[in-house]
């Protein structure tokens, strides 16, 4: 008897590979890189724009070597979805290692221009306010072959993972408030400091968005006179939280200690509240010049709950060590005034809490008598003694509880500067402001921990810059899809049921678990008796029909012919 037909089905799974490839073609990234970027002749099957889908799609499945990429398209369907007809071995490292020169010789900020315009303009993203974050990606290796005087210097410098032994770059990223929409990156020398990228990145956001009368958002670092003046006399507009140094903390606490009135503001489940007072910058450089700008001073209640349990443990271990040493005063090493003075004062800076304790270092000697020579005293001898004093220090520490109560009433304060007029910047905007500034944070954490851009495995600087700048892209096709879902829930008013385990009516889905939805995707091939074969693609589940739903994705998209031209 011959084996049943249906034993000799041959699948391949394509999964999610049809979305990504929509969402390649709305974007028009192919058609963008191979218009500007040529090619050379010698290149007959890979255009540039093909190579850098190809890539962008092994980021999002974890294939970050380029040597891997000829096994992923030939043991996988993914990339015979979204670029078909194209051989699995054309896709080999040096290939693809000179798509990433190229990018960098045409310019990969005009790259990044005429890509992330396209998507504003065909997603509509608002960028009325911008968040700037930085953050530093590790490699192996030396990386110092540089082909470019202008490119980047993989170097050591201060490393945010704390791994002083690699070599790292410094990125920075700049997105939209709108889900966190990628609109510019750029990485930087390993050894840069923070401070000294957020004008060039405000600078790159004008030339993007053709404007400059965003809010541009960004962290404490970008408070800096030179930062501040640039922007405001060019006419941009920013806010940051405000530095704690000596300047920023006393007109802090000044304006605590004389406010009259604060404005409560709701958020989430409580009250927060704020007010304002003029802070004027003085620019040395500029012969003096007055800058009059608005520091908006917030109270949180979360943060007022965190920093006064902080303080608290800090007060507590003070006392729990300055108990501690004054029992092992007059021995070991706190036998003089000067070493105990030291100990105390090591104490109170180790713990931050000079302010509220005094302490005085008594002396009370004691006076001992012993006898004048050494040896065993004759029997009928008289005994000379001589006086010996040995000092006995105490310490009497005294906590002062005024100080620490007016610390406890500035916790939850927190001040933000900004040169934009209160007509234009409520205190409720402002707070919301930065407070979403955790976009960009979540962003560098996405990129970090779910896509693992570091390590990073390519060792020449030109090149890694290209790959960043395709890491960019690979992150905002996550951020348009997850996007677009979300949107038409919430225009639907309805979410996605059976999703999440346990539950229903799922309303903010991830980009990454709406793709897995789709992981068992397969297309096959069925011989027939007659000698002919029958391809299909896996019927959908109402679940998946409904995913493609909201993303805009037609269900012609999961059929053969639109796959593979026939079927």
């Amino acid at each position: 008897m011959t084996d049943p037909v249906l034993s000799q089905v041959h699948t391949k799974v394509i999964g999610f590979a049809p979305i990504l490839r929509h969402f390649f073609e709305k974007c028009g990234i192919i058609e963008t890189i191979d218009i500007h970027v040529p090619l050379d002749p010698r290149r007959k099957v890979l255009t540039h724009g093909e190579a850098c889908v190809a890539m962008i799609t092994g980021i999002m499945f974890q294939v970050m070597q380029l040597y891997r990429m000829c096994q992923f398209a030939s043991e996988t369907n993914t990339l015979e979805v979204i670029l078909p007809g194209i051989d699995p071995k054309e896709y080999f490292d040096d290939r693809l290692a000179d798509t990433l020169d190229a990018l960098f010789t045409y310019g990969i900020g005009n790259l990044e221009t005429l890509i992330t315009q396209k998507m504003i303009e065909e997603f509509q993203i608002e960028n009325e306010i911008c968040h700037n974050d930085t953050t530093s990606a590790s490699v192996y290796g030396d990386c110092n072959n540089n082909r470019t005087a202008d490119s980047l210097k993989v170097t050591f410098g201060y490393s945010k993972k704390h791994r002083q032994d690699l070599k790292q770059l410094i990125w920075s990223l700049s997105v939209s408030s709108d889900c966190a929409f990628l609109l510019f990156q750029k990485a930087y020398s390993g050894n840069t400091a923070d401070v000294t990228t957020y004008v060039e990145q405000w600078e790159n956001l004008i030339d993007l968005l053709g404007k400059q009368d965003f809010l541009y958002v960004a962290d404490s670092k970008l408070i800096t006179i030179l930062n501040m003046a640039h922007i405001h006399n060019n006419e941009g507009f920013f806010i940051a939280p405000a530095p704690m140094y000596e300047t920023y903390k006393t007109a802090l606490h000044e304006a605590l200690d004389t406010h009259e009135q604060e404005e409560l503001i709701p958020y989430k489940d409580r009250m927060n509240r704020g007010f304002e007072v003029p802070l004027t910058i003085i620019n040395e450089e500029e012969d003096n010049k007055e800058y009059e700008f608005r520091m908006i001073i917030l109270f949180d209640q979360g943060l007022c709950a965190r920093k006064r349990k902080t303080l608290q443990s800090r007060v507590d271990k003070t006392k729990s060590s300055l108990e501690e040493m004054s029992s092992k005063l007059n021995k070991y090493k706190l036998k003089t005034e000067d070493a105990i003075s030291k100990a105390c004062d090591s104490i109170l800076k180790k713990n931050k809490t000079a302010d509220f304790f005094d302490y005085e270092i008594k002396n009370d000697p004691i006076t001992t008598y012993k006898n004048k020579k050494r040896g065993r005293t004759p029997k009928h001898g008289k005994v000379e003694k001589v006086a010996v004093t040995t000092d006995n220090f105490s310490l009497h520490t005294r906590f002062n509880e005024s100080a620490y109560e007016k610390e406890l009433f500035r916790c939850g304060y927190y001040p933000l500067i900004t040169n934009r007029a209160k007509e234009d910047l409520s205190i409720e905007a402002a707070m919301m402001a930065h407070k979403n500034q955790y976009k960009c944070e979540h962003t560098n954490r996405r990129a970090k921990s779910g896509y693992k851009v570091e390590p990073i495995y390519l060792h020449t600087p030109e090149r890694i810059e290209a790959f960043l700048f395709l890491f960019k892209i690979a992150l905002q096709m996550i951020v348009l899809i997850e996007r677009t879902a979300r949107k038409n829930i919430g225009e639907r008013d309805k979410g996605l049921d059976n999703f999440m385990p346990n539950k229903k009516d799922v309303r903010n889905p991830r980009t990454e678990n709406l793709l897995s939805q789709f992981q068992y995707v397969v297309k096959g091939e069925v011989p027939l008796p007659d000698g002919n074969v029958q391809f299909f693609i896996s019927e959908l589940t109402p679940l998946q029909k409904d995913i493609l739903s909201i993303l805009e994705v037609p269900l012609e998209c999961y059929t053969f012919e639109y796959l593979f031209g026939f079927g």
